[in-house]
């Protein structure tokens, strides 16, 4: 994924980032589940309404199509607060996590980019996978 830009505010980081292809309901859904394996506590909003927990994560596949997909929780792999957003049909995808200097702290390119580039292109790897 390509980091389009990030801004901080009140202490959360909030950045979009660009999918290498345009993305449809059924990439969505594989992203969405495999977030769901890194998260501790993890929640799943569609179309703004959360869902009941998912007792096997594979279930977040069977999700009928909508607009928009979210899921936030502890992730395990960055060990912060992670708040993902993904929108049916279009190639962006929006991440919020706390600015804190353990992971970063800062919206500078560079410093954001290598902090979370390999985190995100991981995502998109297992979208479409």
């Amino acid at each position: 994924m390509l980091l389009l830009g990030a801004k901080k505010n009140e202490g959360w980081l909030h950045s979009r980032w660009q999918l290498t292809w345009g993305t449809g309901w059924d990439p969505i859904c594989k992203g969405a589940c495999r977030l769901y394996a890194d998260l501790e506590d993890p929640e799943v909003f569609v179309d703004g309404e959360k869902q009941p927990p998912f007792e096997e994560r594979e279930k977040i596949l069977d999700i009928p199509e909508h607009g928009d997909l979210m899921i936030r929780g502890l992730s395990r792999t960055l060990e912060v607060p992670v708040m993902i957003s993904f929108r049916n049909q279009t190639n962006l995808v929006g991440l919020t996590l706390p600015a804190t200097e353990k992971l970063c702290d800062s919206t500078d390119y560079e410093t954001f980019n290598r902090a979370l580039a390999p985190y995100v292109d991981s995502l998109e790897l297992a979208m479409f996978c």
